[in-house]
């Protein structure tokens, strides 16, 4: 009996040991990945060797590294790249998923966050939670087969393991591929059919953002200028890549995303198909907040959203900025697509890290009172027609609709972003003398006649 006790009590040291170093890997009764059945796998699988994901700024090590691991990656995402695993040489892995964090230093950690509902480490695991929970949507495996054959809880203990299973759209073979090559591996997303080029064209979008019009010799996917979703979140449409690929330029990457827009899944140094998508969930877009700022609280969502609950550190918002959907949860499991999947797997992974959900209602935006599109405030800068007539240089100024030079009102934006108004408002002036009919104005206007104040 004594010699019994002993043993029980080593082995509760022990436990005691490895949650006190590593109190957030799996919490009791979310399963490990070993205990899933294996997927299905497509294509033949990666390389056997090749160069490593790499960071040509040598950015520092992230806050987010000291606590979440390559272990705890590995086995919340078994199923991986079509089915093979995390792997270093294909675009999800921990060690492409660790580079792209570093460009996001807010990510995941508890650098700028203020609010007092949930402690410093609630705060990271819920940033994780929510961008996991809809990388799960947007390019799990989403298997609803594992619900046949294991209970509820083990089926759902493998379903929500399924993120990063798929590359792209429509995925894992695509429809927007050639049959022959329909998406087993990156490089396959070179070119498209007609479907997938995902080309929005306007004065204003293609002066900014032009669509590759080049093509190739198969006519089954002849175009090359694809903007079809790639990449955890699917970041899709030109005026998306074009974005990416100016902030990619902020960071010292020079990257012709327009031109090979590809390279979302091939590029590796530094590996974009993470970088991407945390670029998409960190970054508002005026009237949107960023994903991540609502997650964290740090958003103002306007006096009526604020009366009904609708404020702080919450997640379903999120829903209606990367795809406006606001279908509220299904009661059964593992429900639909869309914003009930988005909310069950932010269920999931928040028991996982055994951090707190926030209310129920909130987990949904099908309640909130405004839309974010209809808080009233500055979203763009667009030439200041107050001052076009006048014997003076053209000026911009921030309006009241949205656009793709973005004015970050100071009431409901962080400062980081604030910052980048003057440049934005210059940006805007040398737009509207390169190309004054954009904003429908002509050489009879006449601020066209007098040089620009801040020539860019």
């Amino acid at each position: 009996m004594v010699v019994i006790m002993t043993n029980i009590k080593t082995v509760l040291l022990t436990v005691a040991v490895f949650l006190a170093h590593n109190p957030f890997v799996t919490a009791i009764g979310y399963g490990n990945a070993g205990s899933c059945p294996k997927p299905f796998k497509f294509g033949n699988g990666p390389p056997a060797s090749c160069p490593p994901p790499a960071d040509p700024n040598n950015k520092p090590a992230s806050q987010l590294e000291s606590w979440f691991t390559k272990e705890m990656f590995d086995d919340l995402f078994p199923f991986a790249n079509l089915g093979w695993g995390p792997n270093s040489c294909w675009p999800y892995s921990y060690e492409a998923f660790k580079i792209a964090a570093r460009y996001f230093p807010e990510f995941g950690t508890s650098v700028n966050v203020n609010n007092t509902k949930y402690t410093a480490d609630q705060n990271m695991r819920r940033d994780l939670a929510a961008f996991f929970a809809h990388a799960i949507q947007e390019t799990g495996e989403n298997n609803y087969d594992l619900y046949k054959t294991l209970s509820e809880e083990e089926a759902s203990n493998c379903f929500y393991r399924g993120g990063f299973f798929n590359w792209f759209e429509g995925g894992p073979i695509s429809r927007y591929l050639d049959p022959k090559t329909p998406g087993y591996t990156p490089a396959d997303g070179n070119s498209c059919s007609s479907a997938g080029q995902y080309c929005t064209d306007s004065p204003l979008i293609s002066y900014f953002y032009p669509c590759s019009k080049n093509t190739t010799g198969n006519p089954a996917a002849p175009y090359k200028g694809c903007y079809f979703g790639r990449g955890a979140i699917q970041i899709s449409y030109n005026y998306n890549y074009g974005q990416f690929q100016e902030w990619l330029k902020s960071v010292n990457i020079t990257v012709d995303l327009l031109n090979e827009p590809n390279l979302l899944m091939t590029k590796m140094d530094p590996p974009l198909a993470m970088m991407a998508s945390l670029w998409f969930y960190m970054t508002p877009q005026p009237p949107k907040p960023a994903m991540h700022d609502i997650v964290m609280g740090n958003w103002n969502s306007g006096a009526e959203n604020r009366a009904a609950g609708y404020t702080g550190p919450i997640f379903g918002p999120t829903s209606l900025i990367i795809n406006n959907e606001c279908g509220g949860e299904d009661p059964q499991n593992p429900g639909g697509a869309g914003e009930s999947r988005r909310i069950k797997a932010f269920k999931w992974f928040c028991g996982y890290f055994n951090v707190p959900t926030g209310e129920q209602r909130t987990l949904s935006c099908k309640n909130m009172p405004v839309s974010l599109d209809r808080i009233q405030h500055n979203l763009s800068y667009q030439i200041d027609w107050s001052s076009s007539w006048k014997n003076a240089p053209c000026d911009c100024v921030p309006a009241s609709y949205a656009g793709l030079i973005y004015y970050y009102d100071p009431k409901y934006y962080p400062a980081r972003f604030v910052d980048q108004n003057e440049m934005n408002r210059k940006k805007c002036i040398a737009s509207v003398y390169a190309n004054p009919s954009m904003y429908g104005v002509d050489k009879t206007t006449a601020c066209l006649n007098y040089k620009p104040i801040n020539e860019i």
